[in-house]
């Protein structure tokens, strides 16, 4: 591995990682501090020495850090192989006590309670959980997209009813939560149910298609600034049907080769420099709400073998 001094000037040192998915480690004189992989090593390495700044764990690790190890990997289930039996190997010192995922989140669905839809950072309430997701951003702009779309509630205010039903962007599905009297706005509540569901929960739901043939029709009539408008919302629309698709299949993902084995959509066992190591799998048992959710400490394995499996499946 490249070692490195960590200097005053850390902020360089970090952010000079090469680009590409790279192992790295940081160490005090005498002990490694923390592991971890990424695509973007140096940008979140950056990123971790600007949270010191307020959070107490990463203030820490970098007063005791005095340098950086590294490697480049060719590609990301070497990597992950690399930072699991490297973890097993050296056990750093703050490895289990910072949490990458702590700020992912759940989208969280039920259409007989307000707000209806939502994020949630966990899956232990009666809410239909789908995630959990790496940006809140993402979720944001794809509730913002689906309620324009298919009117479906995005309520932003902690009251309802909101403007938006005036202006008719929402078709006022609150109402129905605000009157002890039974009316058709109470049966519809079904009709939510079986909306939310088939616009968040189904892969195929036809709302993708639906804003391409949009798009098309725009670009065909020469009206190109609205085409344009609509290539973000396919991105984002594209992007959440794959992870719906990661999401139905990883929990149930086994596969073997000579160098790993795969199971539950995890890396039990893996051969790394000669040396063979076997792994702890989470066995979480998953309630009917926890469908489409996963936990969130092993988010990112999962993609990694999702990714890999797909790619090879594809090759």
């Amino acid at each position: 591995m490249i070692c490195r001094d960590i200097t005053k000037d850390i902020a360089r040192e970090l952010k000079s990682l090469p680009q590409g998915w790279v192992f790295y480690a940081l160490k005090s004189g005498t002990e490694y501090l923390y592991a971890g992989i990424s695509k973007r090593a140096g940008k979140e390495l950056y990123g971790y020495w600007l949270s010191s700044r307020e959070d107490r764990l990463w203030a820490e690790l970098f007063e005791q850090a005095q340098k950086l190890k590294y490697c480049p990997m060719p590609e990301a289930i070497s990597a992950l192989a690399k930072l699991k039996s490297f973890v097993m190997d050296h056990h750093p010192l703050y490895q289990h006590r910072i949490y990458p995922w702590a700020d992912y989140v759940y989208l969280a669905l039920d259409s007989h309670r307000f707000p209806f839809v939502g994020t949630q950072q966990f899956s232990n309430d009666d809410w239909q959980y789908i995630g959990p997701f790496q940006s809140r951003f993402f979720l944001v702009d794809l509730l913002d997209s689906l309620s324009r779309i298919v009117k479906l509630p995005f309520c932003e205010t902690g009251t309802f009813p909101c403007d938006k039903f005036d202006k008719g962007i929402c078709r006022g599905w609150c109402l129905a939560l605000s009157t002890s009297a039974e009316t058709p706005l109470e049966q519809d509540l079904d009709k939510l149910d079986a909306l939310l569901k088939e616009s968040f929960m189904h892969p195929n739901n036809g709302i993708l298609e639906m804003v391409q043939k949009q798009r098309d029709a725009y670009f065909e009539a020469l009206e190109f600034a609205k085409a344009d408008l609509l290539d973000d919302e396919i991105r984002l629309l594209s992007d959440y049907r794959e992870y719906l698709n990661f999401l139905y299949v990883i929990k149930d993902l086994s596969w073997e080769s000579d160098e790993i084995r795969i199971e539950q959509g995890q890396l039990a066992q893996a051969t790394v420099n000669g040396k063979t190591y076997d792994f702890p799998i989470d066995r979480s048992e998953y309630r009917a709400n926890e469908k489409l959710a996963i936990p969130l400490s092993i988010t990112d394995e999962m993609k990694i073998i999702y990714d890999y499996l797909k790619e090879r499946a594809n090759a």
